[in-house]
């Protein structure tokens, strides 16, 4: 599970980059829970190239010896944000970037268990940044859910798993003797107005030699209206609402697209993860 701000543009500057480097070091509760700090260092490329002119019957002219080379510009990139397990594997990153702030949970159990920790570690960066003039473009709420078919791909998995007769998956998909994919998406409109955008990827595929089944959804609300016409600001603290509208949609996606036989074996009877 992976949640976004992206900002308008243009994208956070130096100094707002490190007025969230000081949120970070301010807050010992993230400090605790995300130990780990990686510094981001990004280059810009700034100088005048100059091609050589061409002239009706001549041969192309070296471009002038006095044209300075390009220039490597270092900047401040942001900095990533990581939690360990004992095994070393890595288990919550939260990256501020210039044009973002993400929270990754590969270590997700349930959402009621997974939104509190990841609203505690973005609410801090999200009230700064826009304290300093930063606008929110839109957010977003990506899941990866996958399934190892044991019996590997066949449209005998294929039935098992996913819904018949449903509104995501054409029939024809169900007859297919193995591997398929399924990319989709559409806008909705939120309960306040906002445009949502759903993109859904559904496949059955190879992944170094096991057959998984695999639904990857992402979720956008945007600061607009859902004909796109009007801006529609989204303030910080709407954040919260905004992601259970976007697990909302989540949650009808997957009932729509499981079997009753598969949800009923992930806990997902009708409520949704």
């Amino acid at each position: 599970m992976a949640i976004a701000v992206e900002w308008t543009m243009p994208p956070l500057n130096d100094a707002q980059i490190a007025s969230l480097r000081a949120v970070y070091d301010a807050n010992a509760d993230i400090k605790e829970f995300l130990p780990t700090v990686v510094p981001v260092q990004t280059f810009m490329i700034q100088g005048v190239s100059q091609f050589g002119v061409v002239d009706p019957g001549k041969s192309v002219q070296a471009a002038p010896k006095n044209v300075m080379p390009p220039q490597f510009i270092s900047r401040n990139g942001g900095f990533d944000l990581q939690r360990f397990d004992t095994k070393g594997n890595l288990t919550w990153v939260a990256s501020i970037r210039p044009e973002f702030i993400t929270v990754n949970c590969t270590a997700y159990d349930r959402w009621m268990n997974v939104k509190p920790q990841a609203l505690a570690i973005l609410q801090p960066f999200l009230d700064a940044a826009m304290a300093k003039g930063a606008q929110v473009n839109a957010i977003g709420l990506q899941y990866q859910d996958a399934f190892r078919l044991l019996d590997g791909a066949s449209p005998t998995a294929t039935g098992e798993l996913f819904r018949k007769n449903g509104k995501y998956l054409p029939m024809h998909l169900f007859e297919q003797p193995s591997f398929w994919h399924c990319h989709q998406g559409w806008f909705s409109k939120a309960p306040d107005g906002h445009r949502v955008l759903n993109n859904i990827a559904t496949e059955v595929t190879d992944v170094n030699g096991t057959h998984f089944a695999r639904i990857g959804g992402q979720h956008r609300m945007f600061a607009l209206s859902v004909d796109g016409l009007t801006t529609m600001p989204i303030t910080a603290r709407e954040i919260d609402q905004i992601l259970q509208c976007l697990h909302d949609e989540n949650k009808d996606v997957i009932n729509g697209i499981l079997s009753d036989g598969a949800l009923m074996a992930i806990g997902c009877t009708g409520g949704g993860p």
